[in-house]
């Protein structure tokens, strides 16, 4: 069913979160990246932090020089000096972990993430929800699942409209345009109506896909703008359990990207439940919801049951969804099931 990772590898994976949990701690007010460049108006001097955007230049004004800020550049150029090592130490890390065996992205995929990852999306409480989670959960928990389970162009991100209204004050980010940034055949995808805003963009002429999705309220199916991300999301029934609890994760890409993920017990029962409502029409993709959580069940039950108890504790609320898991669980491999039943007996 699965395979495990050698503990050194894991130690590895652990390092690479670590350094890029630390990076999310702040480090003073000072923009980064970028060169300082000043201007001399009227005998006074102005500094401004020049970057580039593809062939154009930006410049962010900081302020009329003073010995403070002629000291926070001081400073900024210093943590950069550090950071260029800092970068340099997580790249060896991420190829030691792909030559170690630990799942890692397609260079496509790999670039939306990056791409969502530096417009803030994880950090104001975005979820990768998809089957980029799925290998995150093989690389947490240490172990390698079947290369059919980890094939998908899609890449599907969460938000609690609830976490965009508290951060609506922030500014906005027009995702498209970060996406054309790096692949300019980006285009929103048409809505099931003209009047409604697009909640997924995709590469014209390939299957590289992202979708935007948010937890169904009051039974609404209109897609959900979500403000300070500029983009809306399509509204899908449980979807709250699933991003209710999530956990850091690393993707394998460049220098490592640091993505929010749910906890691996409540993606497997979520899985499980999907493939109960999937149409006849999708029955392909509810056999990969099924292997999916066979594989992660199957971790779980050996080396973490308690993740599989909380996560079912958690649909005590949810009478109906936990009666369609416990069905969907006859679906699995009776090895896997009868593991996980001894875990959870509620589950039977």
């Amino acid at each position: 069913m699965f395979t495990r990772i050698p503990e050194t590898v894991q130690t590895l994976y652990a390092e690479l979160l670590d350094q890029l949990r630390q990076l999310e701690s702040p480090l003073g007010t000072m923009p980064q990246g970028g060169s300082f460049v000043s201007k001399s108006i009227r005998g006074a001097r102005y500094w401004y932090q020049q970057t580039m955007e593809g062939e154009r230049k930006r410049q962010k004004y900081l302020g009329r020089e003073t010995p403070e800020l002629i000291e926070a550049m001081d400073q900024a150029k210093e943590r950069r000096h550090a950071e260029s090592d800092d970068i340099k130490r997580r790249r060896e890390l991420v190829a030691m972990l792909r030559t170690g065996g630990m799942a890692h992205e397609p260079a496509p995929i790999a670039a939306v993430v990056r791409i969502l990852a530096r417009a803030g999306v994880f950090h104001l409480g975005g979820v990768l929800v998809g089957t980029q989670a799925f290998s995150c959960h093989a690389n947490m928990l240490g172990i390698r699942f079947e290369m059919q389970s980890l094939r998908t162009a899609d890449v599907d991100v969460a938000q609690d409209a609830s976490i965009a209204l508290a951060v609506s004050e922030e500014p906005p980010v027009q995702i498209l345009e970060e996406l054309r940034r790096e692949e300019p055949r980006f285009v929103a995808v048409p809505g099931f109506s003209q009047r409604e805003p697009s909640t997924s963009f995709k590469v014209r002429g390939r299957d590289l896909r992202v979708d935007f999705l948010t937890p169904m309220i009051a039974n609404r199916t209109r897609p959900v703008f979500l403000r300070h991300l500029g983009v809306a999301a399509q509204p899908l029934a449980g979807l709250d359990y699933l991003i209710e609890t999530t956990v850091d994760a690393a993707v394998l890409a460049n220098s490592g990207v640091l993505v929010l993920v749910p906890q691996p017990g409540r993606f497997a029962l979520h899985k499980l439940w999907l493939a109960s409502q999937r149409p006849a029409s999708d029955q392909a993709k509810a056999r990969k919801d099924l292997r999916q959580a066979e594989q992660l069940l199957d971790a779980l039950a050996m080396d973490r049951p308690a993740d599989i108890d909380e996560a079912f504790a958690a649909l005590a609320s949810r009478a109906r969804m936990a009666n369609s898991v416990r069905k969907a669980l006859g679906k699995i491999a009776g090895d896997v099931r009868d593991r996980v039943v001894a875990t959870v007996p509620s589950l039977k």
